[in-house]
This record gives C-alpha cells, sequence and structure tokens, in this order.
C-alpha cells in the first residue's frame, strides 16, 4: 500500500472511532414503561420527570399523563428522546386524594426500560 492510502485509511478510522464515542451522548428516542398493573384502576395522573445521574435537580424531561376515572392503562408508555446513561427519574402517581412520589435510578440504553409502579403504597 502506498503512504497516501495508509494515512487516508488512518483517518477514516480515527474519524469513526471519535463518531462512535460521541453518539452514546447524543438523545435518541428511548421506551418506558411505567408498570401500573391491577392498580390502574384508581390512577387519575402519572407524572414523570428524568434528571441526569450527575444532574442534581436539574429536570432534563418531564411528562404528564392523565386519564378519566377508570381509565389508566396498565402500563402507561413514554418516548423521551434522551442521551443513554443514569438517570433519576421522580413519578408522581395521582388517586382520588392521595399522592405517592417515587424516585428510582434508572439506566437508559436503547431498547424498553420498565419501571414497577403496581407494588407502590399508596
Amino acid at each position: 500500500m502506498d503512504r497516501k492510502r495508509v494515512v487516508g485509511f488512518a483517518l477514516v478510522a480515527t474519524a469513526l472511532a471519535v463518531g462512535a464515542k460521541l453518539a452514546v451522548h447524543l438523545p435518541r428516542d428511548q421506551v418506558i414503561h411505567y408498570v401500573l398493573g391491577d392498580t390502574a384502576a384508581s390512577v387519575k395522573e402519572v407524572d414523570a420527570r428524568w434528571s441526569a445521574e450527575n444532574g442534581g435537580d436539574d429536570w432534563t424531561r418531564e411528562a404528564s399523563f392523565r386519564y378519566a376515572p377508570g381509565t389508566a392503562p396498565r402500563v402507561v408508555t413514554h418516548e423521551p428522546r434522551l442521551p443513554d446513561g443514569d438517570y433519576t427519574v421522580e413519578i408522581e402517581l395521582v388517586e382520588d386524594s392521595r399522592h405517592s412520589l417515587v424516585r428510582r435510578r434508572v439506566t437508559l440504553g436503547g431498547g424498553v426500560t420498565s419501571i414497577d409502579l403496581a407494588s407502590v403504597r399508596r
């Protein structure tokens, strides 16, 4: 191989390596399932807010889902656009006269992430 080809190959390989390293920090669609299970019938509202694990209380994403009495699904699906990584998620469940706040640590890495809320004491 001549020197030009070797240099060209090295540049392309370096660009691909840098691109792959940076790609994990780019936001992408994540699929989150908030699993309400049998308790769904009593849930009127699900509020979720997301913070990067090192972000403290700097909430990156927030979402609210409201339902008429008895109509909440057993699984609430949310597709935020977030980079892969570790997050803290706070989820507030609102029922008739009760509110429950759940705080979980979650790692997003593509695919589906399920958060079990069916067992939350209300």
